[in-house]
């Protein structure tokens, strides 16, 4: 890990490393670490995660947003069905990392109003992500 990669912790917060202060903290750009987790106060909050906790609060971590994504995650609005490897640019000869997208369309035919498609979108595309983690979180189950 180094200053600007991106981390995802174990809650599914995904944020970027603004500075890492050895043997004290890793800090972040958003709120990272849940307090609760390291001693008995009501503070859901830090930017920073404490350097005890380092290990066990990241899972991942890279120098690219594409790096920390999950399937299920949401990217762009779209949901992340799979983390892919191969050439998708005609210009590149080289691998690269791609995400393939569930893209739901209108169909023509009222007897099938929607049909899948899927995309495959490059890190360089990645304008947000809402993680599996904070989409669950956030939803009303109907009982």
């Amino acid at each position: 890990m180094k200053v600007n990669d991106y981390v995802r912790t174990k809650d599914g917060v995904i944020a970027k490393i603004t500075d890492i202060i050895e043997d004290y903290a890793v800090d972040c750009d958003r709120n990272v670490f849940d307090l609760r987790d390291a001693c008995d106060v009501n503070q859901l909050g830090l930017m920073e995660i404490p350097w005890d906790f380092k290990d066990k609060y990241i899972i991942k971590s890279g120098p690219n947003p594409i790096d920390v994504i999950e399937a299920e995650d949401y990217v762009n609005g779209y949901k992340v069905l799979e983390i892919c490897e191969g050439n998708f640019e005609s210009n590149n000869p080289h691998n690269v990392k791609a995400l393939k997208l569930e893209f739901i369309e209108q169909n023509i035919n009222p007897n099938i109003p929607f049909f899948k498609r899927y995309i495959f979108i490059l890190n360089e595309n990645i304008k947000s992500i809402v993680t599996k983690e904070q989409f669950e979180s956030i939803q009303y189950k109907i009982k």
